[in-house]
């Protein structure tokens, strides 16, 4: 919890979340990694980083969140 969260955006050219991939992250077994195996297939479903944070990892899921808005704001 806390570390480094990198993600891989694809993005259609419409700008619409096709697909995030996880490529380097070091959260915990438990809660941590169930906001990186849920919180991508939510943003994708709804298009948007504005999903629930997963119960009991509240800043892993924040730290998602914030790594995909990173990366959808350097898409031209």
């Amino acid at each position: 919890m806390g570390n480094e969260i990198v993600v891989r955006v694809t993005v259609d050219d419409d700008k619409n979340i096709q697909d995030i991939e996880v490529l380097k992250q070091s959260e915990s077994d438990d809660y941590g990694l169930k906001a990186v195996e849920e919180l991508p297939k939510e943003i994708v479903a709804k298009n948007s980083v504005d999903v629930d944070t997963v119960s009991g990892a509240s800043a892993s899921s924040k730290a998602i969140k914030e790594a995909v808005q990173n990366a959808l704001n350097k898409v031209e």
